[in-house]
Formats: structure tokens, C-alpha cells, sequence
């Protein structure tokens, strides 16, 4: 049936609604249950609502529905939690996000978890497989896997340990404000984080489940990583009038002018990647993504990049682009240091950034990336031989995917990875020599 107007607005006041300008809705009802679905701009939003006394609240959110899916007691939810978890006697909200929830929950014996419901339906989502296998591996650095939650086939919850700590990307804007206004260094976790993706990468090169064997680069694969960023250049170029203003909008056509002369110079070398190895990295690495406690790190988030079509989170990836993700990351962090120094906008912040942040930017990653190398294993070090040609490629591929994403979440950074691409045409990028 249709949705009521009522569910709509709810819906459409969520921090995880679509952001699309039509979508198509409906509603299944269940007594006091109710499954939204909403379809548009190549997503689907699943959500149950529970209505309670003339309002509307999130099902997840109600003690008794938790309790219902983890012990399979509704139809169409399927759980492996019963044994791990045990009853639920408290939830509380952490973080409403993008396309999911995250919460504390607590069992009968005061035991704390962390819950991640998802409000989209994907089919090539496999975070649950990816960490209950590193766990089942014996990997320290990611939360530790309990159990998750499906909805048909789909992946609906996962239910981990929680890790106390705060995003590296603090960490580096705190180190690029200090830099900034010639503080001094501020504690450096680069080492840590190269390090233990190092590992991470080990443990997972040596996956021979399914959902993570090697595959090898061949002309097909090149192909679809090219039209990759041929399909998101024609995507900007369709949603230019989405920009407010025009000087966004003159951002945007360099920063097509850049794709196209960039890919023009980039493609000939690609073909000296054929051959190498492709494997389940964990395809969206920011720094947002990388929690730090008691001076260690902790990889989180592998459902991958959201908004990677038209590729899809099922394809094996080179090892670079963890780490190509990692140095866009720390572009971010420079510019949010101005902002916070200045109080200046994101455009404002972009016109600040000197050749000396712009060093600091390339020393930080310069120590991500020379822990990694030491640390990771001799099949992986021998695959990424043609450092100079694929880290590039994948800061580029990486800054296209970048803009897209911030134009469609609407989050008002799109102009960090149009300047970061036109800087790279402009041989200003250290790490992409033209």
C-alpha cells in the first residue's frame, strides 16, 4: 500500500533518508509493525516503524522487536545471535548516520555491544562475512564479530564488542592545527595506522572464502575502472544545476576539464597493472573509518563506498586504494583544520591552503605509507611494484568518487575533491607526477 503522509515526513526528517528528488514508496502493515520501503536515485530504503500511541518510533529502537529478530521470532528476519548475545534489556542511540544506525545495546547481565542497523538494501553488502572473518582469524584490530542480522537475504544488523576510542581524523586535524600555527608536532599515529593495515591486508590476501579470493587484473578490469570515472564525469555534468552557485559550478567544469586530461594521461600506463592481484580490501578507509584507543587503531566500517556505482562492492580491489583513500582522507582533515582555525567555509579554507599545508599533507601520508610497505607481506609488497603508477591512479579514481558522493549526501564538501583533481592537472599533487 501506500505510505501514509504521516510516514513520509517521518522518514523524510531521518538523517538517513534519500536524498533523491522523487522516489517511490511503500508500506506493508502488521498490527502495530510497519515496513517502509522507499525506492529512487539507485537505492533502496528499508526501515521498520513501529507505531506506538499515535506516533511513529524506529522498530529497532523497541526492546521487544530487538529481542523478536534476534531470536528469529518474526518472519523474514533471520539471526545467528541467540547463543552469543542473550536477552536485550536496554538500547540506547549512538550515532544517527548516512544509511544506518548505531546503537548500545546491553543483555541481562550488563553486558555492552554495539548494533549497526542498516537502512539500505544492498545486495552486494558484506560487511557481517568480512568481519566475522577476521575475527574467526584472529585479527585484533577490528570490533570483534558476535553475530548479525538478516532481512531476507539481505544484511540488516550486525552486533559487535564496542571500542572506546575517537576517530583518527581528530588526530590529524588536531596535528594539522598545530602545524598550522606552528605549535609543534602533535602526537603521530601514521605508524600505528600503516602498520596494522599492513596486517589487515595480510590477513585478508590469505582469504579463500568466496566473497574475498584473489582475482587478477586483465583488459576487461581496466575497462570497467576507466568507465568507472567516464560514467561519474557524465554524472557531475548532469547535476550542475544541483551547485548553489555559480562559482561552484566554474569549480566543477575545471574539475571536468581536469578528469578528462588526466585520464587521457593516466590510461596508457594502466596496462603495466595486468597481471597483478585483486583482493577484499576494506574499500572505504577514511579516517572517520579508524577509531583510536589506548594508542592502538581499529578498522571499522567495511560495507564499502556507498555511492561506487557504477561498480559495486563486490569487486576485488588493489591494495592502493585502502591507501589512496588514507591520503584523500588526510586532504580532508587540512581543510577542516582551517575551517576550525578560521571559521572560514570550506571555499574560504580552500583559497588558505599553501604549498606548506600541502607538505604536511605529504609527510603524514609519506609515514602511512612507509610502515606499510615495511610491514606488509612479500606477496602483496610484490604486487603493488608499480606504486608510482597505481597509487595515482587511485588518488584520482578515488577524488572522482569523492565528489560524486558529497553531491548526492549534500554534505557541502564537494569542492575538496574538485580542487584536489585540479591540483593533480596542475602537477601541484607530489604523488601524481605528470
Amino acid at each position: 500500500m501506500n505510505c501514509s503522509s504521516e510516514i513520509i515526513k517521518y522518514i523524510y526528517n531521518q538523517q538517513w533518508r534519500l536524498n533523491c528528488k522523487s522516489f517511490d514508496s511503500d508500506c506493508i502493515s502488521n498490527g502495530d509493525l510497519i515496513y517502509v520501503k522507499e525506492e529512487g536515485c539507485n537505492e533502496i530504503l528499508f526501515t521498520p516503524l513501529l507505531s506506538k500511541k499515535e506516533s511513529l518510533i524506529l522498530a529497532e529502537e523497541n526492546i521487544e522487536f530487538i529481542n523478536s529478530i534476534i531470536y528469529n521470532k518474526i518472519n523474514e528476519f533471520n539471526s545467528d545471535c541467540k547463543i552469543n548475545i542473550g536477552k536485550i534489556v536496554n538500547i540506547k542511540p549512538i550515532t544517527y548516520g548516512n544509511r544506518s544506525v548505531i546503537y548500545e545495546i546491553f543483555n541481562e547481565y550488563n553486558k555492552k555491544y554495539l548494533l549497526k542497523v542498516m537502512k539500505r538494501l544492498e545486495n552486494d553488502n558484506i560487511e557481517d562475512k568480512i568481519i566475522r572473518y577476521l575475527t574467526n582469524s584472529g585479527y585484533k584490530n577490528v570490533p570483534k564479530y558476535y553475530c548479525s542480522i538478516k532481512f531476507k537475504d539481505y544484511y540488516y544488523g550486525l552486533i559487535t564488542e564496542i571500542i572506546d576510542g575517537e576517530p583518527a581524523a581528530t588526530y590529524y586535524i588536531n596535528s594539522a592545527v598545530r602545524y598550522i600555527k606552528k605549535l609543534g608536532n602533535y602526537e603521530s599515529i601514521g605508524n600505528v595506522i600503516g602498520i596494522n593495515l599492513a596486517y589487515l591486508h595480510n590477513v585478508l590476501k590469505e582469504c579463500k572464502e568466496d566473497f574475498c579470493y584473489n582475482e587478477v587484473i586483465s583488459d576487461k578490469i581496466l575497462e570497467n575502472w576507466i568507465n568507472r570515472i567516464l560514467y561519474r564525469e557524465k554524472w557531475i555534468k548532469n547535476n550542475l544545476d544541483n551547485l548553489q552557485y555559480q562559482e561552484d559550478k566554474n569549480l566543477a567544469i575545471e574539475a571536468l576539464d581536469s578528469i578528462d586530461e588526466l585520464l587521457n594521461i593516466i590510461r596508457p600506463d594502466l596496462r603495466n597493472l595486468i597481471g597483478k592481484h585483486l583482493m577484499r580490501i576494506h574499500g572505504d578507509l577514511h579516517l572517520y573509518q579508524i577509531l583510536v584507543s589506548d594508542k592502538n587503531v581499529y578498522f571499522t566500517d567495511f560495507e564499502g563506498e556507498p555511492y561506487k556505482f557504477p561498480g559495486n562492492k563486490l569487486e576485488k580491489e588493489m591494495p592502493e586504494r585502502d591507501l589512496a583513500a588514507l591520503i584523500r582522507s588526510i586532504d580532508y582533515t587540512a581543510i577542516m583544520a582551517l575551517q576550525l582555525i578560521y571559521g572560514s567555509s570550506v571555499k574560504d579554507s580552500l583559497d588558505l591552503l599553501s604549498n606548506e599545508i600541502l607538505d604536511w599533507e605529504y609527510n603524514s601520508s609519506k609515514e602511512i605509507l612507509k610502515e606499510y610497505i615495511n610491514a606488509v607481506s612479500e606477496p602483496i609488497r610484490e604486487n603493488i611494484d608499480q606504486l608510482g603508477i597505481s597509487l595515482p591512479f587511485w588518488l584520482f579514481e578515488r577524488a572522482t568518487y569523492e565528489i560524486v558522493y558529497e553531491m548526492i549526501a549534500k554534505t557541502g564538501y564537494y569542492a575538496i575533491p574538485m580542487s584536489a583533481i585540479i591540483r593533480m592537472k596542475e602537477g601541484k599533487d607530489k604523488f601524481f607526477k605528470i
